[in-house]
């Protein structure tokens, strides 16, 4: 039996809800300059009144400010779902009009929605709690019982663009964002949808989450907005940010058939897990090493093919020496000709938004031959045998045409996945 020929998968829009720019071009201008969104939650009456109490509240955070829901949907939808669901729907408008896709004009059953979330409405919950308390049963609303829900995002996007096809919702901590891209791919690979909108969204910055989170090392406590330093020697955690991004992943025959624009193609995906338990990502890199080989095999592809890596980053010592061996282990000795950077630094970690900005930012670096920066790591450790692009951005070759992104996240999960500009 004649083997089926895999049918190849581009991005042709994209969406950003981001702490240091809403819409693409925004986030790109702030993210290529090293312009920080990381600012100071203390204005908040709600996180006043946790210090006065004396509790080690997440200080600063990547805070989406100047978001005006209004501007995007009518009350009704507004007053039934949570602040994530906001982050997701509109950055799904900006990936539509980028892509010049008018959906009622598609096969419903060929497209499909993908949207990861680690945290959930939480929101909306918290507000509708209060509301119960204060006021009793009658002032909860019924919507309570699934604007929480991760997969909301998925419903809500479903039951707006009459999407009936291939739909899922992956919740894969901090990778969950490029496990929705991977699986995307995947999809319209093998056939089963033509268009889907992937991406990830988050909005976890308030009091109740973030209390629960800054007893975890792996967050930064306190006020200081620039203390998210991947691979420092000072390096203590991270910054935990709110967000969406939004691509349109599309087959490349469908894409071209309507002359949609292409900012490059998926051409391979990885994944493995570390088997680490409910940890933060380990000093053992060598499975994360081998998620990024086998983007780079899928999409055929060598070491020297590749111009620029979009670290992890999570700024932990344990979790930055296991990126650093894997980068080792998947480069070897063709490491220093690759441009590394972490520019999640310049927002703060979005969870499952995280990969899926990260995708655009590469996806942008490698149209405009530029590489963000990496910000705040001003002792670079040596230890760890890399150079990051840091500061200021650093411009690419000419040639360069592709570019690995990579994730790591609680659990064990290691996600690569590989882009290329020249379609």
């Amino acid at each position: 039996m004649r083997e089926r020929q895999q049918r190849r998968v581009v991005i042709t829009g994209l969406g950003v809800i981001a702490p240091n720019g809403i819409g693409q071009d925004a986030f790109w201008q702030a993210t290529s300059a090293g312009i920080s969104g990381i600012a100071s939650v203390a204005d908040s009456p709600a996180f006043a009144q946790l210090s006065a109490a004396g509790y080690p509240p997440i200080q600063v955070a990547g805070i989406v400010r100047n978001f005006q829901v209004q501007d995007y949907f009518e009350r009704k939808l507004i007053n039934r779902t949570d602040r994530m669901t906001h982050f997701a729907l509109a950055a799904i408008e900006e990936a539509l009009s980028d892509a010049h896709l008018q959906l009622a004009q598609e096969k419903s059953e060929r497209v499909g929605a993908i949207i990861a979330n680690t945290v959930g409405g939480v929101n909306y919950v918290l507000q509708q709690l209060e509301a119960l308390y204060k006021k009793g049963p009658r002032a909860m609303s019924a919507y309570t019982a699934i604007a929480w829900l991760h997969v909301a995002n998925v419903g809500q996007a479903a039951i707006r663009y009459n999407i009936r096809g291939y739909c899922k919702t992956p919740v894969n901590d901090t990778v969950g964002g490029l496990d929705a891209l991977g699986s995307a791919y995947q999809a319209i690979q093998r056939g089963a949808a033509d268009v889907i909108i992937a991406g990830g969204c988050e909005a976890m910055l308030n009091p109740f989450i973030l209390l629960l989170l800054s007893r975890q090392k792996q967050y930064l406590t306190g006020s200081d907005p620039q203390a998210y330093r991947p691979f420092d020697r000072c390096a203590a955690g991270l910054i935990l940010a709110e967000g969406a991004g939004m691509c349109i992943v599309e087959e490349l025959e469908h894409a071209q058939r309507r002359g949609a624009p292409l900012y490059g193609e998926i051409v391979g995906y990885g994944q493995t897990n570390d088997a680490s338990g409910l940890l933060p990502p380990q000093a053992d890199g060598r499975r994360y090493a081998r998620a990024l080989l086998q983007a780079m095999h899928e999409g055929g592809l060598q070491p020297q093919d590749i111009a620029y890596v979009s670290l992890d980053g999570h700024a932990l010592p344990e979790a930055d020496q296991g990126e650093a061996q894997a980068l080792h282990l998947a480069f070897g000795a063709h490491l220093p000709g690759v441009a590394l950077s972490v520019p999640r630094t310049s927002v703060g970690h979005s969870y499952a938004a995280a990969g899926v900005l990260d995708t655009i930012v590469a996806l942008l670096a490698l149209k405009h031959g530029t590489v963000p920066p990496t910000i705040n790591c001003e002792q670079l450790d040596p230890h760890y045998e890399i150079t990051l692009v840091r500061d200021t951005a650093q411009a690419l070759s000419p040639h360069a045409s592709t570019a690995l992104i990579g994730g790591r996240g609680t659990g064990g999960s290691n996600i690569a996945l590989a882009v290329k500009r020249d379609v």
